[in-house]
């Protein structure tokens, strides 16, 4: 016979009093219960109830085994529940971290649409262009700009996102519109501040595979995409930044494209989880949603 199941049904017995109750809970005859409750004291040495013909009570030792007994069944219909969420995608708790630029002009837009469809989905989004402990700061995925420090993460990698070089009309009236990566030299850039080495990101071009670096200066400088874009409108410089970041300003004519005879990619961008986590349905709902989003880039 099942132990487990002999231990539920002495739980039930002494939970009921007798072992008609406690028959008609489990919806087995009274003598089932009588046996199962006789095997297990014989499987565990004591005596667990006093018995007279109209109730039961438990012994010194019934009462110390049942509240080990009942602790482990909580447990145990606890993980039963657990399980049942985790194959109910769309419901559950699930902790974001994406760099901010991506969150705030990718995710987050996205973001709302996708939960209309998982209306049981508590999440929780956090920006950061730090790169975060998946572990110690309980985060179920991340977005990570460049390489994954850590190789216990599974890394899905998205897209390459295109940079563009873009400044105000009026800026490049004043101060006129560069040619080449060169001529930058001579113009106010504006500098973007990396979270995680606090040095200035450096601008990169390609064009007829040949690769070219230019290390912006100019007065102003930020960690925030969205506050050197204001600037770049205000025609301050000029500025270089992911396109999903500058496409609307461009739509609207506040910002034009120069140097476009010349790419620019950012660093690679990697959906980011714990081998463990991966096995969470809602992990992986959210996964496929995060690599969904490429076509943005």
């Amino acid at each position: 016979m099942d132990p487990f199941s002999d231990v539920s049904t002495f739980v039930r017995a002494a939970e009921a009093g007798n072992f008609t109750r406690a028959a008609r809970l489990l919806q087995i005859s009274p003598s089932a219960v009588s046996k199962a409750v006789a095997r297990l004291e014989a499987e565990v040495g004591v005596q667990l109830f006093h018995r007279s013909p109209r109730q039961i009570t438990l012994t010194g030792d019934g009462e110390a085994f049942f509240e080990v007994c009942r602790q482990g069944m909580t447990a145990i219909e606890d993980a039963r529940s657990m399980l049942a969420r985790e194959a109910q995608p769309w419901r559950g708790k699930l902790r974001l971290c994406v760099p901010v630029s991506f969150g705030q002009y990718v995710v987050a837009p996205a973001l709302s649409e996708w939960l209309a469809g998982h209306p049981g989905l508590d999440i929780e989004l956090v920006l950061t262009d730090r790169h975060v402990d998946m572990t110690a700061e309980r985060f179920d995925l991340a977005v990570m700009l460049g390489e994954v420090p850590d190789s216990r993460l599974v890394a899905r990698p998205l897209p390459a996102h295109r940079f563009l070089t873009i400044a105000a009309p009026a800026y490049l009236q004043q101060h006129g519109t560069p040619r080449t990566p060169s001529d930058l030299a001579a113009h106010a850039c504006l500098r973007y501040v990396m979270a995680n080495s606090g040095q200035f990101r450096t601008w990169t071009f390609a064009r007829d595979g040949q690769s070219y670096n230019h290390f912006p200066v100019g007065p102003l400088a930020s960690d925030h995409a969205a506050a050197l874009l204001a600037l770049a409108v205000g025609g301050r410089g000029i500025l270089q930044a992911p396109r999903y970041v500058v496409a609307p300003a461009l739509a609207a004519g506040l910002l034009v494209p120069v140097l476009t005879d010349f790419q620019s990619v950012g660093a690679p961008l990697s959906v980011v989880y714990e081998k463990a986590r991966h096995r969470s349905a809602r992990t992986r709902l959210a996964v496929d949603f995060l690599l969904g989003l490429g076509h943005e880039l």
